[in-house]
């Protein structure tokens, strides 16, 4: 199909064409001398934008099961999808026929690498739609598992409650056993006193005192413990009143935060479950995921199967005259820069030939003058030595050396 007024009839559809062909990572400036490639892109960019499509709902669903706000994730949802249509974008733009399949599948590994990644990252949030019913049953099932194993760690961490109770029995044992027995010996008093008992005699005889010292004895350590045993055991009653409601806050609480636990994690742990438990809804979403990796690498493996066309061709040697010019650009460049640096290098030699010279000059001045200087300081001491000899000839006594030594340091270059 080219792009031309013939087969194409509107503005539009070679507009829309052009996007698609552009979605497959081609220059469109290169396609358009090459109209025999056209579907080939067309149908590589079409599945690489309806890829991001689909990442794009399936991003929105997944953030929306986190936040539970429809603006936040459509937002959320476009930037999901526009990211990965440009990563798939990239990663058929990058991959080049180089008629050599093996380092072209060597290539393309780390791309395959990654379009398989990015295929688990869209087809998850597509599978927990799909099976959304299914889901929310298993994370009622799970919630209320989770409720029953927070219940049993709260009433551990609650367990003085369990130890007053206990307390409390016991305590009630104890009166419970006074009062039997002082009911018992109630009632062989009475019987004693009615001759009902084994010595058959009637009235207070020494077996009813007896038996009455027992039970006066018995009922006033009953009186004793009921008033020091009732008195904690209402205690303890109060303080397991307390306790409880203090554990039914805690657990209501947590069981709350439990049961509002529905979001993106609980729904993938949820589906873990069933796919352990249910191997249908396991092989749907085995089919589903590889469906999605397909999808993801289809275009790649178009490319590499496909044999090298006349874009391919085009493209190659619209690089190889780019590399050239750049080459020559960059030689050009180097060449001039070469020859700046030897045009400032020969500078710098004249320079300091230059100041050499004039420093051989100027040093060449000052050693004249100070031999000048000297022939003038010999001249006025050989006038001077010649008036002293002349006024004491027996005194006189040279002084040369010193003459010498000094005229030494005065001509002695610096």
């Amino acid at each position: 199909m080219e792009l031309n007024d013939n087969s194409v009839h509107s503005k539009e559809i070679k507009g829309l064409y052009r996007f698609f062909c552009w979605c497959s990572g081609a220059r469109l400036y290169i396609l358009k001398k090459c109209p025999t490639d056209y579907n080939i892109f067309f149908g590589i960019g079409m599945i690489v934008f309806l890829t991001g499509l689909m990442a794009s709902m399936s991003g929105s669903y997944a953030f929306y099961t986190i936040f539970e706000n429809k603006w936040l994730a459509l937002a959320f949802g476009i930037f999901w999808g526009v990211l990965i249509f440009f990563f798939d974008w990239y990663l058929v733009a990058s991959l080049k026929k180089e008629n050599r399949i093996v380092n072209e599948i060597f290539a393309a590994s780390p791309r395959l690498i990654l379009a398989i990644f990015l295929a688990v990252v869209i087809s998850r949030p597509l599978e927990l739609k799909l099976f959304e019913s299914e889901i929310n049953g298993q994370i009622e099932k799970l919630s209320q598992l989770k409720i029953n194993d927070y219940q049993v760690i709260v009433n551990k961490s609650f367990s003085e409650i369990e130890e007053l109770k206990q307390q409390n029995i016991k305590y009630q044992k104890s009166l419970d056993d006074l009062l039997e027995q002082r009911k018992e010996l109630f009632e062989m008093i009475v019987e004693e006193a009615e001759g009902r008992s084994p010595t058959g005699k009637t009235g207070k005889g020494s077996v009813y005192r007896e038996k009455k010292q027992q039970f006066d004895k018995v009922n006033m350590l009953y009186d004793e413990e009921k008033a020091r045993l009732l008195p904690l055991i209402a205690d303890n009653k109060q303080r397991i009143v307390f306790l409880n409601k203090k554990k039914d806050i805690q657990v209501n609480s947590g069981s709350e935060v439990l049961k509002s636990s529905t979001g993106f994690l609980a729904r993938i742990e949820a589906y873990g479950q069933l796919t352990q438990e249910n191997d249908r809804i396991k092989y749907t979403g085995w089919f589903i995921l590889f469906m999605f990796i397909c999808i993801e690498i289809g275009p790649m493996f178009v490319k590499l199967i496909s044999k090298r066309g006349v874009y391919d061709e085009t493209l190659a040697l619209h690089e190889i005259r780019l590399i050239a010019s750049s080459k020559q650009e960059i030689a050009r460049i180097r060449e001039k820069t070469h020859r700046i640096i030897e045009i400032e290098k020969h500078k710098s030699i004249v320079r300091l030939e230059e100041e050499l010279e004039n420093n051989k000059n100027f040093t060449k001045q000052v050693l004249n003058a100070q031999a000048e200087i000297g022939a003038e300081r010999i001249n006025k001491w050989k006038l001077r030595e010649m008036a002293r000899i002349d006024e004491d000839l027996d005194d006189y006594k040279p002084t040369i050396d010193e003459l010498i030594d000094e005229a030494r340091l005065t001509i002695k270059p610096n």
